[in-house]
């Protein structure tokens, strides 16, 4: 949940210029299609392909690219989804769109912060920052915010909470300046992320105070998508206080809520926690049981990763753009990672595994 919920952030609105009826009504489909991407991306993929036929370039053709790439994306397929998140660029780049150029560069980077590439993320978010400051439009607060968003997830993942927590503050401003629909929905899951950080740093209080209030707003609001994350945040801070059974109870409400769904990434993070929780209670039976389910999980995680890793490194989407003594250099760091990733997960299956049998013993 910590490293999967942000997929949906990167879909700013549009500032529309001059456009045709027509084209209006295909931007409103475009928009509808990549936010349902977020839940359903096949959906989303079906009703993009039925619009494809319409789309003749400009403006509606770099949107339309990014919410395939959204949808791929969450359907954790990393170099499908930069693959068209570069085409978008290179679209956008021609047209001299700067506003696409601003998101195709944030989704870009935001993909490489999943697969956890962080200076090449760094890279895109600091360009298409720099085009933002160069620009210095009121128009860009939500784009702007998206890119503050992934920032702060990068310092949060490298351990630097209170730079992470300045920038969830600078992101969730720019977010409430913003008229956009999804300001709600970008403020609540940036407060989210912010609590984690919290949490890092023993202000679990104040995490506390946050998740309670977005667990408030996503059920007054009936955002259905985000109420299990508020969950298994707040259960995060009852955790956090060896409150175990307080956190049990939230964990095992939200796992029904997400049982019969295909986020993987999700469960993963519940049986994590239950797991750990029961060994915290001594219940040995709870324990083996959930560390089972996060096993399976774990592996089916593993494979995903794999594959996008591997995907990218068969279709090398960056090829025209590099030199060939960089390609080697990116193409002998993919296979290192793969490497770390394969053999990590089977030590850390393995390492599971030993505490199991001594549990049981």
């Amino acid at each position: 949940m910590k490293t999967l919920l942000f997929i949906f952030f990167l879909m700013s609105s549009q500032v529309v210029f001059g456009q045709s009826e027509d084209n209006v009504k295909l931007e409103e489909k475009i928009t509808s299609a990549d936010r349902m991407a977020f839940v359903n991306p096949d959906s989303a993929l079906t009703t993009l392909k039925k619009l494809e036929p319409k789309i003749d370039g400009g403006r509606l053709k770099s949107k339309f690219l990014l919410a395939k790439g959204s949808a791929y994306s969450v359907k954790h397929l990393s170099s499908d989804a930069l693959k068209f998140g570069f085409e978008s660029l290179n679209n956008s780049q021609k047209g001299k769109d700067s506003l696409m150029m601003i998101n195709a560069l944030g989704f870009i980077g935001n993909q490489y912060y999943i697969l956890k590439l962080n200076k090449k993320a760094i890279n895109y978010l600091n360009k298409a920052e720099t085009i933002i400051d160069y620009l210095n439009d009121d128009s860009l607060q939500q784009v702007t915010a998206n890119i503050y968003f992934v920032k702060a997830l990068i310092y949060k993942d490298n351990l630097d909470s209170e730079f992470a927590i300045r920038y969830f503050d600078k992101a969730i401003n720019e977010y409430k300046k913003s008229k956009d629909k999804s300001t709600l929905l970008n403020v609540n899951i940036t407060k989210m992320q912010k609590g984690y950080s919290l949490i890092d740093i023993g202000r679990s209080d104040e995490a506390e105070s946050i998740y309670l209030e977005v667990v408030k707003e996503t059920e007054y609001h009936k955002i259905s998508e985000l109420y299990p994350y508020a969950k298994i945040g707040l259960a995060a801070v009852y955790e956090s206080k060896k409150q175990f059974e307080k956190a049990n109870k939230i964990l095992l409400e939200a796992e029904k809520q997400i049982r019969n769904t295909s986020n993987i990434g999700m469960l993963t993070e519940v049986y994590d926690a239950l797991s750990q929780n029961y060994l915290g209670q001594n219940d040995k039976e709870k324990y083996f049981y959930y560390s089972q389910k996060l096993e399976n999980h774990l592996l089916q995680n593993d494979d995903i990763e794999k594959k996008s890793f591997s995907d990218l490194l068969n279709k090398n989407i960056e090829s025209r753009d590099l030199e060939l003594e960089n390609n080697q250099r990116l193409f002998g760091m993919f296979v290192i990672l793969i490497f770390l990733i394969v053999f990590g997960s089977l030590f850390y299956i393995k390492k599971r595994i030993n505490r199991l049998k001594s549990v049981n013993n």
